[in-house]
């Protein structure tokens, strides 16, 4: 099932068209309304490693205890299930458990929010979330990418540390969205921690100790 019909069964929402006269109005950059969904945000998460273990054992993520649409206290949990399969013949399989909603929004049995899971390798996993409220999003992807981040040589296990993955296609991209935000968070002391906790290689520890 293509996107837009999942949004329209999902959110109940039709494909508009972009104006055609004026300047383009400001919107956020997790705005889809350059796909013709103004209402929609997405945020995009990197699972953290107890994020990863969470998902691993209860194929859920962690929420804020706040509708997901209007961030009213949560009175319903609901899952979000797979597109159907062709004729809808095929059973709808759960990719996600526990979304929160108001008992407004939760009327349905079905959870207002799309998810795309995407595992990079064992310890890389990219879920893209589609949904109404972008304060819900955010939060959702602060929760879930606290913690430790996988070091690169657990990440992208093929990747040496000088290796040209790193400065092209998803290892470009994972290094520079999400660990190296993470790493330079953390202060000297902790770096040294990191690398012991996780029993850093002599190269990949040397590497590390000369970001900035």
């Amino acid at each position: 099932m293509n996107l837009d019909r999942q949004i329209h069964r999902v959110f109940g929402l039709e494909k508009s068209s972009p104006p055609v006269r004026g300047p383009p109005l400001p919107v956020s950059d997790m705005s889809l309304a350059f796909k013709g969904y103004p209402m929609l945000r997405q945020a995009e998460v990197f699972l953290s490693v107890p994020a990863l273990e969470r998902w691993r054992m209860e194929h859920t993520l962690a929420f804020s205890q706040e509708c997901c649409v209007c961030l009213r206290a949560a009175q319903r949990f609901l899952p979000v299930h797979a597109a159907p399969g062709w004729m809808s013949l095929f059973r709808r399989k759960q990719l996600l458990a526990g979304v929160p909603h108001c008992e407004e929004h939760g009327r349905q049995d079905e959870a207002r929010l799309l998810v795309q899971v995407n595992p990079w390798s064992e310890w890389v996993c990219q879920i893209a979330l589609i949904g109404m409220n972008e304060a819900f999003l955010l939060k959702t992807r602060e929760l879930n990418q606290a913690g430790d981040m996988a070091p690169p040589w657990k990440a992208f296990p093929g990747y040496e540390p000088m290796s040209s993955g790193w400065r092209q296609g998803n290892g470009e991209y994972w290094f520079a969205h999400v660990w190296s935000p993470f790493w330079q968070r953390l202060s000297p002391e902790e770096r040294q921690q990191y690398n012991q906790r996780w029993a850093a290689p002599p190269d990949w520890h040397s590497r590390l100790m000369d970001l900035p």
